[in-house]
């Protein structure tokens, strides 16, 4: 029987994301990869990647996986084999938004500091 769809996971529930993350193996998607063209090959290495970090942080998951595709492919791969590592490289673009997003949006200290805050309590 396979796993519910991804809504019902939980994203503090370890094992669900585990079960999650078991469903993406690297092989098939190394494989799928083959005789595509490079834009071809992010878009679908991106497309994998994506559901997974959006379990974890489901507000700026476009933006941190965006983040992520810019890793070495190695290190990417790693990321979709493995919650754990997944969830360093996670917090580690949270950290990078921490500084980044304030300055972008234009918020004033007030709005800043309640923004870093918040993206600090949600790290893993």
């Amino acid at each position: 029987m396979p796993p519910p769809p991804v809504a019902v996971y939980r994203s503090d529930d370890f094992l669900a994301r585990t079960a999650f993350f078991l469903r993406f193996p690297v092989a098939a998607l190394t494989e799928a990869l083959e005789n595509r063209t490079p834009s071809e090959q992010r878009t679908l290495i991106g497309e994998t990647l994506y559901p997974l970090v959006e379990l974890l942080q489901p507000l700026f998951a476009p933006k941190i996986t965006g983040m992520l595709l810019e890793l070495p492919r190695t290190q990417i791969f790693r990321c979709i084999e493995s919650p754990e590592v997944l969830k360093e490289k996670v917090n580690e673009a949270i950290d990078v938004l921490v500084d980044w997003y304030p300055q972008q949006m234009k918020l004033n200290e007030q709005e800043a500091k309640e923004f870093r805050a918040a993206m600090l309590l949600s790290k893993l």
